[in-house]
Formats: C-alpha cells, structure tokens, sequence
C-alpha cells in the first residue's frame, strides 16, 4: 500500500467520525427541540392565566421549524461527506485495493439535495410535532377544549 492510499483510508476514517458526530447531533438537536417546547408552552400558558392562547401555537411551529431547519442542515452535510467518502472508496477500488463497501452502500451517482436534507424520514419528529400542534390548534377554535 502506497501513500495516497494510506491517506486517503485516513481520510476515510476522519470523514466517518465526523459524520458520527453529525448524526449524534441531529439526536440532540431534537431532544433540545422537544425540552424547548415544553418549557415555552409552559410559560406562555402561565403568562396566559393557564389558558390556550394562540401565541403557543405560533412560538410552537417557529420553535420547530427553526428546529427543523438545523437538523435539515446537519443532514445534508452528513450526506455530503458521505458522497465523499464514496468517492474515496471508488478511488481506492480503482486502485486495486478492495474494500467492501467500507460500511456505506455505494451508488455511482448520488447528490445531496437540499430538498432531501428537508424530507427525510429522520425529519418525521417534527412533521408530527407541527401537525400535533395545527391539530391542537383546530380542535381549540372549533371549541372541543
């Protein structure tokens, strides 16, 4: 084994830790998330003589798409740097150096979308959380609460 391959499977390595800390991210972005909204709508209702008040509803949905916004961003550069390590990996098969997948699946086209990073099933969090809260939001004007 060469140099470039011994760098390049070192790159390899440090471009999977950092997608591990993206994704150990993402985890805890939606766990202030969900800490975030309880203590907001506590205080509001507080402020709101313990009543549902529609500024809940609204600092409710701001709190998660700003949310949602982060965990989209943290996706797509995870995304990102898992091209790259594809990338790597192709180089390195090139090369003659097998390695099997190196834990990823490797597709020989695959672009990171903004739009994907938005819509993806780990962003289901707050998709619910904010059609719980127009769900809420509904079943309050129409008088059920």
């Amino acid at each position: 084994m060469d140099i470039n391959e011994t760098l390049k499977l070192k790159e390899i390595d440090q471009l999977d830790s950092a997608i591990l800390q993206f994704s150990k991210n993402t985890l805890a972005t939606k766990k202030i998330c969900a800490s975030l909204l309880v203590g907001v709508t506590t205080i509001i209702l507080k402020l709101a003589d313990n009543g549902l008040d529609f500024s809940i509803y609204v600092g409710s949905i701001t709190i998660i798409l700003i949310f949602w916004v982060i965990d989209s961003n943290s996706y797509f550069y995870q995304r990102k740097l898992r091209i790259r390590m594809t990338e790597i990996v192709n180089e390195l098969k090139g090369s003659k150096l097998v390695i099997n997948g190196y834990g990823m699946p490797l597709r020989k086209t695959e672009k990171a979308s903004w739009l994907r990073a938005f819509l993806n099933s780990s962003q289901l969090f707050y998709l619910i959380g904010i059609g719980v809260t127009i769900a809420v939001l509904i079943i309050d004007k129409i008088g059920w609460i």
